[in-house]
């Protein structure tokens, strides 16, 4: 038996205070306490007990990890939007209650007051709440101890308001903060004894019976099969967000007729039924509120969001450098604007309004996907206020102004050969990879900044004749196309600024491509994700561009190389090594070992910019091994935090124990020996190694004590020859992520995961587990497939 959660309506108006204090002399029992109805007729606070049987929704399970919150000094539940979490300072009522039972407490009197916590929240509005709080509770702020739920902070400004309100009276009092945002949640646990629980999304089996109870009273299925389809379809829109699932199960409970066409135009239209259905009215409000409280510069970043569709996953790069290139985005208090575009993406991150998807060996977020129903909701602001504009799948127009200032194309029906309205002012045009083929009007976007043609299939050459008239472009993306030929006079587009011509057939730029003066990313080449976690990559050696002498010299402002190929003519590198503002280099040697010196000295001028540094050598011939090369480097790039060597080595350069600062070493096809893992495991700052295919030539991988003292990520990929893989003891005493891959089973094994203290993951040819289900087991590769 237990308490059912409290409920508020709607969630993100007010914040429960609940305070529990010991009494000598107390009366048994719970006091429930409602707060006064909200002026505009909805209270903030729906107080109930009831006794009922646990929830099979799935918020009952987190009870445990609620409980042991109750052990820290401060914690913070955090949530994305819709995860209702104060569904969880409910549940943290019934822990409370269960403390009351226990033989510390005799008696716990529970009251709730209502407090609107926003960022526009005083300190003296805390005290008031205090005075409020002890007047009701007689003195119990001062008597033994007491827990405090706060349901909801917004802002870090709003904790700091409030926490120094409750005294400190070393009574082994708790405090309990719900938010949304990351930020606030790591500004309430600044301790080492403070706790972070991040609530987790409902299972797909929770989330179905939460839905089919909310429309038919039913947890174990539908009353009839012609519904299951589409009800996946809603499904997955509501992506496990509980405010999702009751919202629109609601909403279909009041339909009067329950088929298959009535759910699926509610699925299809579900943008105008948040804009016009009362059912979803809490679920629109939450979702707006979230876009309201970002700061101005932040909104039109956001609503930028609606131009990919929905369930896409928006990768970091790409759009950081599309929020650039639009304009949304200036350099401040010493800042580039890539590095202040990177925070704008951070801080979406942490307030809860986008979903990561991958997150890199560091933490940090490589790309994200936003909630269907989000996607929703922002489209919709962004018509209200002429920001985009949408030709859907099913061929309708989504416009509400006669100039149209943003464009997605999504639809792949002829209708979207009429329009009326202007395409002249387009700054951004987006086309789904469905279209069949380029619009009409195309020609006509002479305004563009951002052209955004990936995975277009449709994309001719000479589809693109038209785009050396788009003067104002800045960034070009022809990534994943059939394209093998950029225009001849691609050199008219003085501003651009990103030309993206990644798994494109391209092998060669124009010759006026020196007039790009403005250019800062340069991206060629294919890789291919092998891993889940695409920690492990392939890069393929013919996708490289080769450059004519005298195109990259005019080009002073680029930042991003990647892949350029050096052939028998040094003089392409040499140019490479004046760019002064270079920060990222990947360069394909092939052949170099007639004209190997100039390449050295170039290599030895790269610019004290570079952070991120891959040597890839091809081809060699035998008269110079690559090793010798690279030894012969009289000024190596000691600044470098990232760097990659491709190409038989046997040994690694005499200079590569003083790359002091690289936190991220790959090895490729090196044939490296133990020697190398020693002068790699010395490396101070190094986070991250990458062994692939190749890399390590001996029959025995030996990880020895006391090196590779920082390192995060390992990745063993391949190695041929490998028997055995150890850890010793005091060996990679901070890995945390360990991906194996192996050719055949290592005759002796893993062994050693046991001194591992702190993995957390391991992925085996593409499967991932948790660490503790393999603690101290002996890992055996399956060897009838390879991911």
């Amino acid at each position: 038996m237990e308490v059912e959660h409290f409920a508020g309506v709607p969630r993100a108006r007010g914040v429960a205070v609940l305070l529990a204090r010991e009494e000598a002399e107390g009366r048994a029992g719970c006091e429930l306490r409602a707060s006064q109805p909200h002026p505009l007729g909805r209270p903030d606070w729906v107080c109930a007990a009831r006794w009922r049987r646990p929830p099979r929704h799935g918020r009952g399970r987190a009870r445990p990890q609620l409980l042991c919150l109750l052990a820290a000094t401060c914690a913070a539940v955090r949530a994305l939007w819709g995860l209702a979490e104060g569904m969880l300072a409910g549940e943290m009522m019934t822990a409370c209650q269960w403390c009351a039972g226990t033989a510390t407490c005799k008696a716990m009197p529970v009251a709730a007051w209502p407090y609107h916590c926003s960022s526009r929240s005083t300190l003296n509005g805390a005290h008031r709440l205090l005075d409020e709080m002890c007047a009701q509770m007689g003195e119990s702020l001062v008597l033994p101890w007491y827990i405090v739920i706060l349901d909801d902070i917004w802002t870090s400004s709003a904790w700091e308001n409030i926490r120094c309100v409750f005294p400190d009276n070393e009574k082994g009092s708790r405090i309990i903060v719900t938010t949304r945002n990351e930020d606030v949640a790591n500004t309430c646990c600044c301790h080492s004894q403070d706790r972070i629980y991040k609530i987790q999304r409902l299972s797909e089996i929770a989330s179905r019976e939460l839905f089919f109870k909310r429309i038919f009273g039913l947890v174990d299925g539908l009353p009839n099969n012609e519904l299951e389809e589409v009800s996946n379809v809603i499904l997955k829109k509501c992506g496990g967000l509980p405010l999702a699932i009751v919202s629109i199960g609601s909403l279909l409970a009041s339909k009067p007729n329950r088929t298959k066409q009535e759910w699926q135009k509610v699925s299809d239209n579900l943008g105008s039924e948040l804009e016009i259905n009362p059912t979803l009215e809490g679920t629109k409000l939450v979702l707006s509120l979230s876009y309201n409280d970002l700061p101005y510069h932040l909104k039109a970043c956001f609503l930028y969001l609606s131009i990919f569709p929905q369930n896409y996953v928006i990768k970091r790069g790409p759009l950081v450098r599309m929020w650039i290139a639009e304009g949304f985005v200036t350099a401040k208090h010493g800042l580039s604007m890539e590095e202040v575009a990177e925070r704008y993406f951070d801080e979406f991150v942490a307030r809860s309004m986008v979903h990561p998807v991958k997150i890199d060996w560091s933490g940090k977020v490589r790309s994200c996907r936003v909630h269907d129903i989000m996607v929703e909701v922002i489209m919709s602001k962004s018509l209200e206020e002429n920001f985009a504009s949408y030709f859907c799948e099913n061929g309708t127009t989504l416009d509400s102004h006669d100039k149209i200032r943003r464009l997605f194309f999504q639809s792949s029906s002829h209708l979207v050969q009429r329009t009326s309205a202007s395409v002249a002012h387009v700054r951004t045009f987006r086309m789904s990879p469905s279209m069949e083929e380029i619009p009409f009007f195309f020609a006509h976007l002479r305004l563009l900044r951002v052209l955004d043609m990936q995975g277009s299939s449709c994309l001719s050459n000479k589809d693109l004749d038209c785009i050396c008239n788009f003067f104002q472009l800045k960034y070009l993306s022809l990534r994943n196309t059939s394209i093998s030929k950029l225009p001849r006079f691609i050199g008219h587009l003085n501003y651009l600024e990103t030309l993206d011509i990644r798994e494109t057939l391209i092998k060669k730029l124009p010759s006026s491509a020196k007039s790009l003066v403005r250019l800062k990313h340069l991206l060629v080449g294919h890789k291919t994700h092998l891993t889940r976690t695409g920690s492990v990559k392939s890069f393929r050696r013919s996708s490289g561009l080769e450059m004519t002498p005298g195109v990259l010299m005019n080009m002073a402002s680029l930042q991003s190389v990647c892949h350029i190929e050096i052939k028998k003519d040094p003089s392409v590198f040499q140019e490479i090594s004046l760019l002064r503002n270079l920060k990222k280099l990947n360069v394909l040697f092939h052949g170099v070992e007639v004209n190997w010196k100039p390449c050295l000295e170039s290599l030895s001028n790269l610019p004290g910019s570079v952070r991120s540094l891959s040597i890839q050598i091809f081809d060699g011939d035998g008269s110079i091994s690559s090793e010798e090369m690279l030894s012969s480097v009289e000024s190596p790039p000691l600044l470098v935090t990232s760097f990659g060597l491709t190409g038989k080595l046997e040994r690694l350069p005499l200079w590569a124990a003083s790359l002091r600062n690289v936190s991220t070493f790959t090895l490729r096809n090196n044939g490296l020996h133990a020697d190398a893992i020693d002068v790699l495991g010395d490396l101070p700052s190094l986070l991250c190694l990458k062994l692939y295919h190749k890399s390590y030539a001996d029959d025995c991988l030996i990880f020895p004590q006391g090196k590779f003292l920082k390192v995060k990520l390992l990745v063993i990929d391949n190695l041929e020859n490998i028997d055995k893989v150890c850890f010793k003891d005091g060996s990679v005493p901070c890995l945390e992520r360990l991906t194996l891959s192996f050719l055949r089973e290592p005759k002796h094994g893993i062994s050693g995961l046991e001194n591992l203290l702190k993995l957390k993951e391991i992925e085996f040819f593409g499967n991932i587990y948790s660490y503790r289900p393999l603690l101290g087991a002996r890992v055996q590769a399956p060897l009838d497939r390879r991911w």
